[in-house]
């Protein structure tokens, strides 16, 4: 067994330690009411209700379209059976329906709003036009 150091008490310090002070609290924020989802304080966002609408039919098409593509194992690998694998519904329905959804998704992207009532600056009202 090796030889160990003797140990060395610790020397006391000389003063302790301080404390930092706290932090003052941060001010408590009241929660604002918000009139619309879709605006941030004097900013509007550039999508409205109708751009997600779009984006959610997308995506739901898109995954219904990955869904009908699966399945098609063979239940006996020794029997070939093409109709299980190569069936209307794998391979022509859902690749359709996930390029539709895609399209959706495109469409709700690109798509203006219909009318804007308030006389707030848009991302969508052209600034040199005279109203």
């Amino acid at each position: 067994m090796a030889k160990q150091q003797p140990r060395r008490p610790n020397p006391a310090p000389a003063q302790p330690a301080k404390r930092p002070a706290p932090a003052p609290a941060a001010p408590r924020r009241e929660p604002s009411k918000r009139q619309n989802i879709f605006r941030t304080g004097d900013h509007e966002l550039l999508y409205t209700r109708e751009n997600f609408l779009y984006f959610g039919i997308g995506l739901l098409l898109v995954l219904l379209g990955l869904a009908a593509m699966t399945g098609g194992a063979q239940t006996n690998p020794n029997e070939w059976h093409g109709e299980e694998l190569y069936s209307f519904r794998r391979i022509t329905l859902a690749p359709l329906m996930i390029v539709a959804g895609f399209v959706v998704v495109a469409i709700g992207i690109f798509k203006r709003p219909k009318n804007t009532e308030d006389n707030t600056p848009s991302l969508y009202n052209n600034p040199t036009e005279e109203e």
